[in-house]
């Protein structure tokens, strides 16, 4: 499959872009809140832009941002559900563990850790759900010796997730698959940097047909030399994601394009 430039032309978000890294943003249909992730080197800030519309992101003018009390990243919306990376302390140090919440916005307080992803041994992360809130992808390692992640699934059963199992279709590569993110029901974006490409991370897409998904095809309209990584989808269609392509980390604005795929 090829696939035809489906975006324009990354651009920066000016008004968020900072001399720290900007990264992991996600965006909450229910109160058109935009979050993200910054990181000076020290301190890590959750941040929010409440009432945000997608066209703003293209201006200069930097917003007022509220900074959040908690350390939950990498959140997805679906459904009237929302699910998150969290910090939590260790007895030694801090590690990472999958939450989510049956409401339809961002409440810390009513986070739960997700029992069925959070295994002994495993260190899941970068969690994404479909659409319609029935799916859940992830990156996890599998198992404690190992040192790369690949993407798994879950399917909501009424209650509760389901056991997790990696996508089945394409092979993973040897390095690492990351920061999921449902274009649709039946496609998903992701990072890699075990396909080639133009190097470090590079944002790729699968499609499911008849339960199998297909190979991955980078997305050459999108992808840099850098890293390119953290894709999330706006409510116009239009893309977001993170990339170090001018040093530090900031945030892409890319406009979807009306020609889509082609055979």
């Amino acid at each position: 499959m090829r696939l035809c430039a489906q975006w324009s032309e990354p651009v920066r978000v000016a008004a968020l872009s900072t001399e720290a890294d900007e990264f992991a943003p996600a965006w909450s249909p229910s109160d058109s809140t935009l979050y993200f992730a910054r990181f000076d080197g020290t301190r890590l800030l959750i941040l929010a832009w409440r009432h945000c519309q997608p066209e703003q992101l293209l201006g200069t003018t930097q917003p007022t941002l509220d900074t959040l009390r908690d350390s939950i990243v990498y959140v997805s919306f679906a459904n009237e559900r929302w699910v998150g990376q969290r910090y939590a302390l260790g007895k030694r140090q801090r590690y990472a563990e999958l939450v989510g919440s049956a409401l339809p916005v961002r409440r810390a307080s009513a986070a739960v850790p997700l029992a069925e992803i959070n295994r002994d041994g495993v260190f899941a992360m970068f969690p994404a759900l479909s659409p319609d809130g029935e799916r859940l992808a992830f990156a996890a390692t599998d198992g404690e010796q190992d040192t790369t992640t690949d993407l798994w699934m879950s399917q909501w059963m009424q209650n509760h997730w389901s056991a997790p199992y990696r996508f089945d279709g394409f092979e993973q590569s040897p390095s690492s698959e990351i920061t999921p993110c449902f274009l649709g029901r039946d496609s998903l974006l992701f990072a890699s940097d075990g396909f080639g490409g133009k190097g470090g991370f590079d944002l790729f897409v699968t499609v499911e047909h008849a339960g199998t998904w297909t190979s991955p095809v980078p997305l050459e309209e999108l992808n840099s030399a850098a890293d390119d990584r953290d894709v999330c989808v706006l409510p116009n269609g239009d893309l977001l994601f993170a990339s170090n392509r001018a040093g530090t980390f900031d945030l892409y604005y890319a406009q979807r394009r009306k020609k889509g795929r082609s055979q």
